[in-house]
């Protein structure tokens, strides 16, 4: 008896546990995409649309989106030849009012205003090398890698949400597609990996080929494991160095000799690629790592995939 409610207790637990995390996830993603939209209508704003200098008639500072909770938001209240239009505008560092002076885009198509973007980027992409924690996703915009990731969102959703409806009600067909979308995601992530690793190759030989030997100053030398530290089994590491080159602090990757030979005030040799405006040590080495990852994924997805050819040979046989 107390068996079985121990075993109860324990399925209620997971379950309700599964049903947070389903919930979680589902926010997570309507809130993703919300940014994302807005995302495309501030871009359709800044690419069509004209600045145009107004005097705020009034400002409400009633909160009337959940995007008003995040930040210190306001809705003004302006008018343009004759008529009155709303636009939401975030303050960030001085307070707008009645009577002030505001810069506001405005769409003919929508015949709408919105504030200018507003946000400020710090790009470390030339401060660190692209070697460094190489990915191509970085090649995309801001947007894109909105979509990408309220897209990954949107299949874990999938996963917990059918996973919960199976252990409820039992649906075969509910099942089979969660299978089908689980080898397809492995199969995507394999594709992409594989061009990551291939695109990562292209850079570094561009590099190697193209680049111009440059002697820096070193500022200073680490080292950091790549993945997590195990006790088990010898670390991989990666070896950096802060360098000055043209009067700028860079991250650039360096060779395990390069660490262990290296000091502060030390000069290196490097090879510098103007076209890319990246460089790195004349002796450092490709990361292999970014060839093994895609290899794996690929594994697993032949895996996976193999029950599916197996079974149509049986039935094909019976």
């Amino acid at each position: 008896m107390v068996q079985r409610l121990l075993t109860a207790a324990s399925r209620l637990y997971s379950f309700l546990f599964s049903l947070v995390v389903a919930v979680i996830l589902g926010g997570l993603t309507w809130i993703s995409w919300e940014f994302y939209q807005e995302g495309q209508l501030q871009d359709e704003f800044e690419q069509h649309g004209h600045l145009v200098a107004l005097s705020v008639d009034e400002a409400n500072q009633k909160q009337r989106s959940w995007r008003d909770i995040m930040s210190h938001s306001t809705y003004l209240t302006v008018t343009y030849k004759g008529k009155t239009y709303q636009s939401r505008f975030v303050m960030d560092s001085a307070y707008v009012g009645g009577g002030d002076k505001v810069n506001l885009l405005y769409h003919p198509g929508y015949d709408a205003f919105r504030q200018p973007g507003h946000e400020v980027r710090f790009d470390q992409s030339k401060r660190k090398s692209r070697l460094i924690e190489w990915t191509s996703i970085r090649d995309l915009t801001n947007q894109h890698r909105l979509l990408l990731f309220c897209l990954l969102l949107s299949i874990a959703s999938f996963f917990c949400i059918t996973g919960l409806i199976v252990t409820i009600i039992p649906v075969p067909f509910l099942s089979a597609i969660a299978r089908f979308l689980f080898v397809a995601s492995l199969a995507i992530a394999a594709i992409f990996l594989t061009y990551d690793g291939w695109a990562y190759v292209q850079y570094y030989q561009h590099i190697k080929a193209h680049g111009i030997v440059l002697p820096v100053h070193v500022l200073d030398t680490r080292k950091r494991v790549v993945g997590h530290h195990s006790s088990k089994g010898p670390d991989w590491y990666r070896y950096e160095a802060t360098i000055a080159q043209q009067q700028r602090e860079r991250v650039i990757p360096i060779s395990e000799a390069d660490y262990d030979a290296l000091k502060p005030g030390d000069t290196l040799i490097t090879l510098f690629d103007e076209s890319v405006d990246d460089l790195m040590s004349t002796d450092y080495g490709p990361d292999y790592s970014l060839v093994l990852l895609p290899a794996f994924f690929w594994l697993l997805t032949f895996l996976f995939i193999r029950p599916f050819f197996d079974r149509g040979s049986t039935k094909a046989v019976s």
